[in-house]
């Protein structure tokens, strides 16, 4: 907006000129700059001057006098040049020296007032050169007298013109148009801002749509390696699993690809992470307890899909699952202020020293950078009694 408000010597884009029905080349810039006035005036000074030299021409032939052709063509020229040009260049002139907004379209008014004075003083002085040489047939037969005071009726009624045309001429339908530009500037960015946003929007749901895709077979493959490792060995709990990874899959897959950003919430991804655990306690012969703490406000607050079952699923593959006896998670979240909170903890086997992170902490972080920038972050840090802690700040609208 502001670099469409300050240049004063770019063409108006597209969508505004579709609201100044732009069917005139001046109109391709903003109203009283220098460029509007040079292709104003390319359209109206070959029309004042046309308007005046005809004039002087219809008189000097209906009177058969063309000695007054040429003072009188001149004169009307003149007149037309000052009306269409005075008023437009003075309010140019107000509005290149910027001053304030309010003081800039009180003094823009003022100088097209004064331009349509001026002209309305140069059409009255041409007016009245004319009427000074009608007055010279005066003397002449009645017949000529009668036909010349009746020409100059209709000369005088062309000369002054009607206000819509002295007005239109004078810039006062110019004057309207800018009265209502900035208004248009400023519709035509905000909608160019809410079309910037949908496409950050569409690119930031594409990426998260490319993440998901990454962390569900993740976790597919995870579970069935496990199938497969407990075939031979216990069959009972394999087919235990199977039917478990069944259940879930029919109930959570249609909620990992109907979730939007905008619709998800801490409670459902905390419902998603609860199945997947209970379907882990079934593969890991009931040795994972799982632990959730979180009131009901907190479950209410917009979070992120998938983010937090990734880190469950770390917790039980890294942490919990490569322990011996049982193991627990905890899933904790609270509000402070204007940033949810929400760790993932475990009593599990820890971090290992040298191992970097795996895909699935990168895919949670360009989740949060995609999603809030820098004012999201994760955090992963051993536990002083063991296991490790993976700690999500996200803000929430307040």
């Amino acid at each position: 907006m502001a670099s469409l408000d300050d240049d004063l010597r770019t063409r108006l884009p597209r969508g505004v000129l579709s609201d100044l029905g732009g069917w005139t080349l001046y109109q391709s810039f903003r109203t009283f700059t220098w460029p509007w006035l040079l292709r104003r005036g390319i359209l109206f000074w070959p029309l004042a001057l046309f308007a005046g030299s005809a004039f002087a021409a219809y008189h000097a032939s209906s009177m058969g006098v063309w000695s007054d052709w040429p003072p009188l063509a001149w004169r009307a020229c003149l007149a037309g040049l000052l009306t269409v040009t005075t008023g437009p260049a003075l309010a140019t002139l107000v509005r290149h020296l910027r001053p304030p907004v309010f003081l800039e379209r009180v003094l823009v008014i003022a100088a097209i007032g004064l331009g349509l004075w001026i002209g309305l003083v140069a059409i009255t002085w041409a007016s009245h050169y004319h009427d000074h040489l009608m007055e010279a047939y005066t003397d002449r037969s009645m017949k000529v007298g009668v036909f010349a005071k009746a020409f100059s009726q209709v000369l005088r009624t062309s000369i002054d013109t009607s206000v819509f045309v002295w007005v239109f001429a004078g810039g006062g339908l110019a004057t309207i148009y800018y009265l209502g530009e900035r208004r248009r500037l400023t519709q035509y960015a905000t909608q160019r801002q809410l079309e910037t946003l949908r496409a950050e929007r569409s690119a930031a749901d594409t990426r998260l749509a490319v993440l998901q895709a990454q962390v569900e077979p993740h976790f597919l493959f995870n579970t069935l390696a496990s199938v497969r490792s407990l075939i031979t060995s216990e069959p009972a709990r394999a087919a235990q699993t199977i039917d478990a990874l069944a259940d879930y899959l029919r109930a959570a897959l249609p909620r990992l690809r109907e979730d939007r950003v905008e619709d998800a919430t801490l409670e459902r991804q905390i419902d998603l992470c609860v199945g997947y655990l209970d379907l882990m306690r079934v593969r890991m012969a009931g040795r994972l307890s799982v632990r959730v703490e979180a009131d009901a406000a907190v479950r209410a607050s917009p979070f992120p899909p998938l983010i937090l079952l990734t880190l469950v699923e770390n917790a039980v593959t890294h942490g919990v699952e490569p322990k011996p006896g049982p193991g627990e998670i905890a899933i904790l979240a609270q509000l402070d202020g204007d940033t949810l909170t929400v760790t993932v903890e475990d009593d599990g086997a820890g971090l290992t020293p040298g191992i970097t992170p795996g895909l699935g902490l990168a895919n949670v972080r360009a989740q949060l950078q995609s999603l809030f920038g820098y004012r999201a972050g994760l955090d992963v840090s051993s536990r002083p009694e063991g296991g490790v802690s993976a700690r999500i700040h996200v803000p929430v609208a307040s």
